[in-house]
């Protein structure tokens, strides 16, 4: 079990938004932005827009990011790993560290750990990821808790310490401990079984809607309470639970042999930007989102970010940002761009070699990004 001191990650104390949570989404964080003084730059925007290749855009676009050479036997072994790895999107804060002692950056350590789990054919029960240790994630997800350096004053003798990327073995320890603990208090033998139940449609003839099955990830674990209390006000992202919504509807929705029509949610269209530090990165690259000195040293400097508010802050612009992109986009005729698209494109395009190099901001203490 985990030692993490989780009182800092979770803000229980910010209310879940009233109505619809993906529409909350899209007021808070363009409020948000406003009230941090970071401004959109229309003419920078104009130029994305005119400079994106179509064919591009579209290889990018229209990627399915949950095609693993893995084999399924049942709808509930695909959904189970489907739904680990949205759960464990996280750990970008760590990305220097475990490219230094795993060779591989976040996002790739999180697939390779929970199809590891698949592949040794070890349990995914909600009793399972309840009892899983700080050492057998560390042995799944191949993150060191412990490396040997040189004593300071013999160099003869090696001694340990913890790792840098200790803490994040911490934080996908608890993470999934936490999450079996929920399933197993509530009657779900695994995490598939309440994917399913979650994007059932809640009335006959009638399709499944992305924005309840977000609610209810995020009513049901805190790892997707993806909620801050910026300068007194809330500040939602829900970035994972989207994040699956789309990634289920896209993965599904386009597979002739699909075993479930659980995932056609009828309004996968209203779905907001998916935030992370890629893409705020990015739309600060294009000079799309103006940053205030506060804020941009984060970029100019590689200082890392210490306290959510302001990684909130530029996920936030990102996430209005976008919704101007998508509008300016369709205004000048580029009617194919849609948020979902547009997210997947300028995440991608942030891993190619040309913008790999960028500084992305870290903050470390998260399990939302």
């Amino acid at each position: 079990m985990s030692n993490i001191n989780i009182s800092g990650l979770i803000d229980d104390a910010v209310p879940f938004p009233r109505g619809n949570f993906v529409q909350a989404v899209r007021t808070s964080c363009h409020d948000c932005r406003e009230r941090s003084r970071i401004l959109i730059n229309e003419d920078a925007i104009r130029d994305f827009i005119q400079n994106i290749d179509i064919s591009h855009f579209q290889k990018l676009s229209k990627s399915d990011g949950l095609q693993m050479p893995l084999k399924f036997d049942t709808l509930e072994q695909e959904l189970n790993i489907i739904g680990l790895i949205g759960l464990l999107n996280f750990g970008s804060g760590f990305r220097k560290e475990l490219r230094e002692e795993c060779g591989r950056g976040a996002f790739n350590t999180i697939r390779y750990g929970v199809m590891s789990i698949h592949i040794t054919s070890s349990p995914l029960s909600a009793h399972a990821l309840r009892s899983l240790s700080l050492s057998e994630v560390s042995s799944f997800f191949q993150i060191p808790l412990q490396v040997e350096i040189v004593h300071p004053t013999i160099e003869a003798i090696k001694v340990s310490e913890p790792s840098k990327s200790r803490a994040l073995v911490e934080l996908i320890t608890w993470t999934l401990n936490d999450t079996g603990r929920i399933l197993e208090e509530n009657g779900y033998k695994n995490f598939a079984s309440f994917i399913l139940e979650a994007a059932k449609p809640e009335k006959l003839n009638e399709k499944s809607k992305a924005s309840r099955f977000v609610e209810k990830l995020v009513r049901a674990f805190p790892a997707f309470r993806d909620i801050t209390k910026v300068d007194g006000e809330p500040v939602y992202i829900f970035k994972k639970a989207q994040l699956l919504a789309a990634n289920l509807y896209r993965h599904f929705h386009s597979n002739v042999n699909s075993q479930t029509t659980n995932f056609d949610f009828s309004d996968i269209s209203d779905l907001t930007l998916c935030a992370d530090n890629v893409i705020p990165t990015m739309l600060n690259h294009f000079n799309v989102i103006n940053l205030t000195s506060s804020l941009k040293k984060y970029f100019d400097d590689g200082k890392e970010i210490t306290n959510i508010q302001d990684a909130s802050r530029l996920r936030a612009a990102a996430v209005d940002a976008c919704e101007i992109i998508v509008s300016r986009a369709k205004e000048l005729g580029r009617n194919e761009m849609n948020l979902m698209d547009l997210n997947e494109y300028i995440w991608r395009l942030g891993k190619e070699e040309n913008y790999r190099k960028l500084e992305r901001f870290a903050f470390r203490n998260t399990v939302f990004f």
